[in-house]
C-alpha cells in the first residue's frame, strides 16, 4: 500500500500544481480561452496515475494479481484522488481565487457561440454552467462524482488490460 499512497500523493500534488500553474499564467484569471483547454491537464494526470498505480501494484502482487485486485486499487485511487481534488478546488475557489466564478462566467456568457443561442437555451446553458462552477457544496459534490466516475471507468479498462493472463492447462 506504500506505492498506492505515494502515487496518490504525487497525483494530488501534480493536480494541485497544474491548477496553481494555470493561475500563475493567468489561464484561470484573464485568459479563460486557454484555461478551458489547460484545465483538462488534471484529468490527464488522473488517467496516467491510475495506469501507473495499477502497473506498479501488479508488479508487487505477483501471482496474486487479478482483475478484481487491480480494479479495487484503481477504484480506491480514483475515489481518494477525486475527494482530494474536490477539496483542493474548494480551497482554491474560496481562498486563492474567489473571483474565478465571476470572471469565467463573464467570459463564458460572452462567447459568440453562447451569445447566439435562443433565450430559453441560453438560460438552460447558464444554469448548467452555474451548477458546474458556482462554488457551492453541490458544485464540489458534482466535481467529485464526475472525476470519480471517469476514474472508475478508466480503472476497469486498466484492470482489464493489466490482469494476469490465465495459464493454459496442460
Amino acid at each position: 500500500m506504500k506505492v498506492f499512497f505515494r502515487n496518490l500523493g504525487i497525483g494530488v500534488f501534480l493536480a494541485a500544481g497544474t491548477v496553481l500553474i494555470n493561475h500563475a499564467l493567468g489561464f484561470n484569471t484573464s485568459r479563460h480561452d486557454i484555461g478551458e483547454i489547460s484545465r483538462n491537464a488534471v484529468i490527464v494526470v488522473l488517467w496516467c496515475a491510475i495506469f501507473v498505480t495499477i502497473v506498479q501494484m501488479r508488479a508487487l502482487a505477483g501471482d496474486e494479481h487479478n482483475f478484481l485486485s487491480a480494479f479495487r486499487n484503481g477504484f480506491l485511487y480514483s475515489v481518494f484522488f477525486s475527494g482530494a481534488y474536490a477539496l483542493f478546488m474548494a480551497f482554491y475557489q474560496h481562498f486563492i481565487h474567489p473571483q474565478f466564478y465571476a470572471t469565467y462566467r463573464a467570459y463564458f456568457a460572452g462567447k459568440p457561440a453562447v451569445a447566439k443561442l435562443a433565450p430559453e437555451v441560453l438560460a438552460a446553458t447558464m444554469r448548467q454552467f452555474d451548477m458546474n462552477y458556482k462554488g457551492d457544496f453541490p458544485t464540489y459534490i458534482l466535481l467529485f462524482l464526475a472525476t470519480g466516475m471517469g476514474g472508475v471507468i478508466l480503472s476497469a479498462i486498466a484492470a482489464a488490460l493489466y490482469r494476469k493472463p490465465r495459464k493454459a492447462s496442460p
